[in-house]
């Protein structure tokens, strides 16, 4: 058995061979960077959350279910994947990688006697969630309507899909990346590709049943609460996603590290106060909850990519840009009909589309970074370089979304029909598909009060007999059949009727 102190040998030489061989810049990674990457990428699971609880709360209740077991499939299966064939597709060592794509570790397991071993699994840890991240996001067009076991099949591909382009941008040999495009977050690998892919999920399943029959106003949120709890974690989130991208404190980092919070900060305040102005105005004073939170949503988008790249003003500039962009392009979504349920393709497909043109605006050189290959934005000086690259990223990525994710969903839909049945949409997919009948939940927590009375604090009793919710008035010795309206109709039934039909059948609207 080997002396445990040979190990640690072997990776204290790790430093020692930065001189001597190429290390991939995701893997250069000091002691101080990797533990500052893995604190914030635990945080970073946490965007998980974040998102289900907005999907849930932003769709009908019964589907809102259904949408929190999407992402706890977009974490276990697509992190599955992630760690078989991902990582490997992006950031792949062996000789047959090339522009397009990566080769190599798959199954990733780095040897401990590798010297890159910690830089390795930093790596990994800080990108797997940014796969899921991307997969959860191309799940909004799908939502109320997209056959559950079809989508643990889109998962599991999709985090494919994600690694592939995430390696155009990330991988050194990329082709975006030899373009010069840059991305420090995400906002087009992650969010833009998300977005684009909802996008073309949307068009491919078409909308919900009657979503557009009387108008085209957005149905309400089941619950707004919930929504914005999630919105919370994910303000909160979005700071270890930005921070993090900075890969680490060392070699000078640690001051746009901070940067990167403060600029984050500043893009969705931006985009906060441009959400709540726009919506006070289109709804003639009143402030519309799915706008304002999608407003931030998309502003916290368009300064992922460039996050340390601003300034305070361009900062908040690009974050209110972003967040009219995306309540404007949600009324165009609804005029041309085409149904995404979270709008996912405006707040991440759009928001994350300007971010990336914002970087080649207003972007600084930040020096001695070489982040942006020495170039600043055209409006700061710099040029058209630093624009046209990224119009390249965002321009290979609306095409490889629209591609690969109509493909994906086709082949799919070959083995598995990806719409569920126009029966289950309606029953609600939490039923149809999870067996969770909200209905008769609520009816099975009523059943200690069943044949008992109780008397309520304003003098009324209240009781729930076979199924028919009543309200007694003591005083008159009445019934009133509808719970709803007991207290407000002023329909009196008498005690002694309503004896006498007692086959009355459930009133699932008085419960």
């Amino acid at each position: 058995m080997a002396n445990v102190t040979d190990i640690p040998v072997i990776l204290v030489d790790y430093m020692s061979i930065n001189s001597s061989i190429h290390i991939p810049s995701q893997f250069d990674v000091t002691i101080a960077d990797a533990g500052y990457i893995v604190i914030n990428s635990l945080i970073l699971i946490t965007m998980q959350t974040g998102f289900a609880l907005v999907n849930a709360g932003s769709v009908s209740v019964k589907n809102s279910v259904n949408f929190m077991m999407k992402n706890t499939v977009d974490t276990a299966i697509g992190g599955f994947a992630f760690w078989l064939f991902g990582f490997g597709l992006a950031y792949g060592r062996s000789k047959y990688s090339n522009m397009f794509v990566g080769f190599g570790d798959f199954f990733l397991d780095a040897k401990i006697t590798d010297p890159l071993m910690g830089g390795i699994m930093t790596a990994f840890m800080y990108e797997i969630s940014f796969s899921s991240s991307s997969t959860t996001i191309a799940s909004g067009g799908m939502g109320e309507r997209f056959n559950f076991q079809a989508y643990c099949f889109f998962a599991f591909f999709n985090s494919l899909l994600y690694a592939i382009a995430a390696g155009w941008v990330w991988r050194e040999n990329g082709f975006l990346a030899i373009l010069g495009a840059t991305d420090i977050a995400g906002a087009g690998p992650v969010h833009m590709l998300g977005g684009v892919s909802s996008f073309a999920a949307a068009t491919f399943l078409g909308p919900r049943i009657g979503r557009f029959d009387h108008g085209t106003e957005h149905p309400p949120m089941n619950n707004a609460t919930i929504a914005f709890l999630g919105l919370f974690i994910l303000w909160w989130a979005w700071l270890a996603f930005n921070t993090a991208s900075s890969y680490g404190l060392s070699r000078g980092r640690w001051g746009y590290t901070i940067r990167s919070a403060v600029m984050t900060l500043l893009g969705s305040m931006g985009g906060g106060i441009t959400a709540c102005t726009f919506s006070l105005i289109d709804n003639k004073g009143k402030a519309v909850p799915f706008q304002i939170m999608n407003g931030v949503l998309a502003s916290l988008v368009s300064v992922t990519g460039g996050c340390y790249l601003f300034q305070s003003w361009s900062a908040v500039l690009t974050g209110s840009i972003a967040a009219v962009l995306c309540l404007l392009s949600m009324k165009l979504m609804n005029r041309l009909k085409i149904d995404d349920p979270l709008y996912a393709c405006t707040v991440h497909g759009v928001g994350g589309a300007w971010g990336l043109l914002s970087i080649g605006l207003f972007a600084v050189n930040p020096v001695p970074q070489s982040t942006t290959g020495g170039r600043s934005g055209l409006l700061m000086g710099g040029g058209f370089s630093l624009l046209q690259s990224q119009v390249y990223e965002a321009l290979s990525l609306l095409l490889w979304g629209l591609f690969a994710t109509w493909t994906l969903l086709w082949i799919i839909n070959l083995f598995i029909n990806v719409r569920i049945t126009p029966e289950e949409e309606l029953l609600g997919a939490d039923l149809a598909e999870h067996d969770i009948d909200h209905a008769r939940n609520t009816l099975e927590e009523l059943k200690p009060l069943w044949d008992r009375e109780v008397v309520l604090s304003d003098g009324l009793t209240y009781r729930l007999s076979k199924g028919i919710a009543q309200v007694r008035d003591s005083s008159s010795e009445l019934y009133k059949c509808n719970i709803n309206a007991a207290f407000s109709d002023g329909n009196l039934i008498p005690l002694e009727e309503l004896r006498k039909n007692e086959q009355i059948s459930i009133n699932r609207s008085a419960v």
